[in-house]
């Protein structure tokens, strides 16, 4: 099927009296011709108003495919944009613009210049010679209307004097406020004022009636653009009327023209259809009122058409769309309104009270706009005044027909406006309803569209960039229809120029004046895309609705890509991309579950890398994160689509095998060896890379997504020990030791709850004068049938449950309540924070309300956490370690020297100190070798600014060389082992040496 005819509009904007006035003018040509419109709003919220003068950056060529011809509207596109649209075959015509370098295109302006010839010569004839122009001179059409003001002024015989210009920056009411203070200040001042536009002339009567000037009185005012507010100010503002609509025809006319293959000339085109409104402002009195015609002088007997035009004119701006069949009813209503208006006119005086209501309440049976029922109030006026009837005396007791039938209309004029008023409470309470959904963050997703239900769109269409503009590529990701029938368009992937779809611009009703729009969605930072509307043409809009909604729009996506970033860095791995723990554990429920329902199997590979640790010690982090990388590359590339391969932390990965026995486990198993088997080079260094790998399989019996991560670590960590980069399964002793594990786990847990474990206490020891006043807290176990037993024998067992959080709870509690009896004498005890309790998210809290409570401060207490626990995951560790720190807590690394941690780790980390592993003092000798690495660690230390604790020393030639070495602090059994709170106290103020001790 052949489609229709199609323009393409670039505008800045839809709002205002001048763009409102504009495009409803174009269509009505282009539908006449069975065309219809896209209609793209080129400026952005945040761009600057078209006032300013320069085009736009708008470069996307939206519908390009889909149009013959496109019409560009003040700035609303580049010269290179146009050139390119010219130079792909569619003929362009400039519409009130700057004809732009080598581009060969057509230029339609406003009248202009007669307009303004017009407005001169009127305050000439009231006697002016002083006439200065106010405008914001950036813009194109104010430098053409200041142009015609003083070429105006030179065939008057009248100066341009230059301090009578009077510059404003913009075309509202506040550019005329800002130039208001100019003319009070000018030398000498002028008594009369062109201004170029309604709204500058509006702010600038405004900031003088303040000021206490008098208008017409003191200076006389004459503007440009006609708009109605101007009919309401007071005086009421005289105004040329250049009829944009038909500026905006003008333009259709010459399009349709070269689109069906006339040669038209590239030059400007001026319609000569402004006219001179006078009312109060320039002096005129109303009741005298006479409307100047632009720079043509006509025959008396031409005068009587010219008025009927005029009438019918003010009607046929609003009622006519260019659609046939709707134009055939609309017209036969304005020919039987005109000829009821110019009867009323003819019969002055004679004209009833019931005829004048009867001729209002056909009008406002066709139209409730102030502007419409103003126009056809004064042309009205203007017919009668040419008729002269307009003034005649009225008979003893009644009023002229003139004061009567303006009376009548002013009253239809004010009920228009108290709707047009209520229609705006409607927009009002409609836009906040569309803020309020695409601010709600936790509402539906904006992308459905959803937030336009409610509002006067038809359908619309949103489509987000695939990969940026400069792609070109879009994937429309939600459509609306509002008469329910749905438009099927999401998901379906198109490009720009072929946007929005023809299913979409086929809902526009060009008899019902609606129009398909396209607004960009981008800000400063971002383009998101493009969403496109079917809507009528509102030509009172004053408010960029359109490109307000795609600010919007922009928000909520912003928001929803921030929650998106939240949502992944929560489920997924930030170094590898795979999913963490957390979403590793919801797919591996779902398998749990589902082998539950119908039987259906499935496999966990457990990996641990074997040798990483060497990779970071002699290659560094970063070739280490480059490792990780890859192992997790390889696995998504072995894993099949319905696999769940992720990342534990440190050098584990977990692989989630769906319907997979046990096995077929063995064979997934090797061919991840093997992928892992290829040496890469990494700058020059090859990289091998082998994993340890335990299986659980669901032939177990799980119910729970722990019981199956336990197995499956316990069977890896008999494959590491036996042979490293091997395969091991879970199988029945490892199964006992599990259920060993169990059961620990509930005696722990009745432990607890009866109050069987203790806190003992192993003094901290200066190593030079032996005294202490620190101590460590070790937990202790005393159970009722096997007496005190060591935390080595339980606390593995629970670290990877909640128990150890629970406990780690008590033994907080139970060292607060010792410290009380302690403080002052006693400077520090130091905790031991478990991997689980370390990520909790409540551990700070937690340990700040527990010494509030005993009235105790931050620094009294130190946490101990292992290198293994702050490499799980560094760049969070280092948020809560900073976190800790800040509220006062001290913070040691556990037994250093055994984990992945670094002199990066110690340089990055808000530590006090650092403990020295049992395991190297252990082998401390005299020998050089062997008290190298110590002294090298002390060195480090110190030049960190970090205190260096000595775990384990039991000899006295460990202390000795220790002391040689300048290791200051020490702990052990050659001291004190672990005892009970009431002995440590006794040990303050005493010299724990071992001499001393006999």
């Amino acid at each position: 099927m052949t489609r229709p005819l199609t323009a393409l509009v670039l505008t800045p904007s839809l709002g205002g009296d001048f763009f409102g006035s504009l495009i409803p003018g174009l269509a009505r040509e282009i539908v006449a011709a069975d065309g219809r419109l896209i209609v793209v709003e080129t400026r952005q919220e945040h761009s600057p108003r078209d006032e300013a003068g320069e085009p736009g950056d708008f470069s996307i060529p939206v519908a390009w495919a889909e149009v013959d011809g496109l019409i560009s509207i003040t700035t609303a596109a580049g010269a290179d944009h146009l050139a390119r649209a010219h130079a792909a075959g569619k003929p362009v015509v400039l519409l009130s613009s700057t004809q732009m370098g080598d581009l060969e295109a057509p230029v339609v302006r406003p009248d202009n210049r007669h307009g303004i010839i017009a407005a001169v010569e009127h305050l000439v004839e009231h006697g002016h010679t002083r006439i200065g122009f106010v405008g914001n001179l950036a813009q194109r059409d104010i430098r053409d209307r200041f142009d015609a003001y003083r070429e105006a002024l030179g065939a008057q015989g009248l100066p341009a004097d230059p301090e009578l210009v009077f510059a404003t920056p913009s075309n509202g009411e506040v550019g005329g406020t800002v130039a208001a203070p100019q003319v009070l200040a000018a030398p000498r001042r002028p008594t009369a004022l062109v201004v170029g536009t309604d709204r500058n002339a509006i702010g600038l009567m405004s900031a003088l009636a303040d000021e206490g000037v008098r208008v017409p009185h003191d200076i006389a005012v004459v503007a440009f653009d006609n708009i109605a507010a101007g009919t309401f100010t007071s005086p009421a503002l005289s105004s040329v009327d250049p009829r944009f609509d038909e500026v905006g025809a003008l333009a259709g006319r010459l399009l349709l023209a070269q689109i069906q293959g006339e040669q038209v000339p590239a030059t400007a085109v001026t319609p000569e259809s402004a006219i001179l409104m006078a009312r109060e402002s320039c002096g005129c009195d109303p009741d005298a009122q006479r409307r100047g015609e632009a720079g043509t002088d006509l025959a008396a007997e031409d005068q009587p058409r010219l008025r009927r035009r005029a009438l019918r004119g003010a009607l046929e701006r609003e009622l006519l769309t260019g659609d046939s069949e709707a134009d055939g009813l609309a017209t036969a209503a304005i020919d039987a309104i005109v000829n009821d208006a110019i009867t009323l006119i003819n019969l002055g005086d004679d004209a009833t009270t019931a005829q004048i209501k009867a001729f209002t309440a056909s009008l406002q049976a066709v139209t409730s706009r102030p502007d419409t029922l103003r126009g056809v109030m004064d042309a009205m006026r203007d017919y009668a005044q040419h008729a002269g009837t307009w003034v005649a005396p009225a008979t003893a007791g009644a009023s002229p027909v003139s004061a009567r039938i303006a009376a009548v209309l002013w009253k239809a004029q004010a009920s228009a406006f108290l709707r047009q008023a209520e229609q705006t409470d409607v927009a009002i309470v409609e836009q906040y309803a569309v803020d309020a959904g695409l601010l709600d963050t936790g509402g539906a997703d904006p992308r459905d569209l959803s937030w336009l239900a409610g509002t006067s769109v038809k359908a619309g269409a949103l489509a987000l960039w695939d990969d940026g503009p400069s792609s070109g590529l879009l994937t429309i990701v939600g459509d609306y229809d509002g008469e329910g029938d749905g438009l099927g368009l999401t998901g379906l992937g198109t490009q720009s120029d072929r946007f929005p779809p023809e299913e979409l611009i086929a809902r526009a009703s060009t008899a019902a004046r609606e129009v398909c729009v396209v607004v960009p969605v981008s800000t400063r930072e971002q383009d998101w895309g493009l969403l496109a509307v079917v809507v009528e043409i509102d030509p009172t809009a004053v408010r960029d609705t359109h490109q307000h909604w795609a600010a919007l729009l922009c928000a909520a996506l912003e928001s929803q890509r921030r929650q998106e970033e939240v949502r992944r860095s929560a489920l997924f791995d930030s170094l590898t991309g795979l999913p963490n723990r957390q979403l590793f554990i919801e797919h591996l429920d779902k398998a749990i579950a589902l082998h539950a329902r119908n039987g259906t199997p499935y496999s966990v590979l457990f990996l641990d890398l074997d040798g990483f640790k060497l990779i970071n010690d002699s290659l560094g982090h970063q070739m280490g994160d480059r490792v990780l990388k890859r192992v997790a590359a390889e696995l998504s590339r072995t894993c099949r689509a319905a696999d769940t391969a992720a990342r534990f932390g440190g050098d584990e990965f977990v692989v989630l095998l769906a319907d997979t026995d046990a096995d077929s486990a063995m064979e997934a198993a090797s061919r991840v060896q093997a992928a892992l088997d290829t040496v890469p080079v990494f700058d020059g260094h090859e990289v091998i890379t082998r994993a340890s790998i335990g299986i659980a399989s669901s032939e177990n019996g799980y119910e729970s997504a722990d019981a199956v991560l336990r197995d499956a670590d316990a069977a890896m960590y008999r494959a590491k020990s036996e042979e490293p980069g091997t395969v091991a399964y879970f199988d029945a002793p490892m199964h006992d030791n599990a259920v060993r594990r169990a059961e620990l786990a509930k005696d722990v847990l009745r432990a607890l709850q009866e109050g069987e474990f203790e806190v003992h206490y192993q003094p901290i020891v200066n190593l030079s004068t032996g005294l202490t006043d620190r101590f460590e807290a070790l937990v202790r176990w005393n159970h009722p049938d096997r007496g005190l037993i060591e935390p080595g024998e339980f606390l593995a067992d629970i670290e990877e449950t909640s128990l150890i959080i629970e406990l780690g709870h008590w033994v907080l509690e139970e060292v607060c309540r010792q410290l009380v009896e302690w403080v002052p004498q006693v400077a520090n005890v130091s905790i031991n924070v478990s991997d689980k309790e370390f990520w909790s998210q409540n551990l700070l809290t937690r340990v700040l309300s527990t010494l509030e409570r005993y009235d105790l401060p931050p620094e009294l207490l130190t946490l101990e956490i292992t290198e293994g626990v702050l490499m799980r995951r560094p760049e969070m560790a280092l948020l809560i370690m900073r976190r800790l720190h800040d509220a006062g807590l001290k913070l040691h690394i556990d037994d250093f020297g055994t984990g992945y941690s670094s002199l990066e780790t110690l340089h990055r980390f808000p530590l006090e100190a650092f403990k020295i592993d049992r395991s190297f003092i252990q082998t401390l000798t005299s020998a050089e070798e062997s008290s190298e690495l110590i002294s090298s660690l002390v060195k480090l230390a110190k030049a960190l600014g970090l205190s260096v604790v000595a775990a384990g020393v039991e000899t006295e030639a460990q202390l000795s060389l220790l002391q040689e070495l300048g290791c200051a602090t020490g702990q052990g059994f050659l001291f004190m082992p672990a005892v009970t709170g009431e002995r440590a106290g006794q040990l303050l103020g005493r010299s724990l040496h071992e001499s001393d001790l006999v």
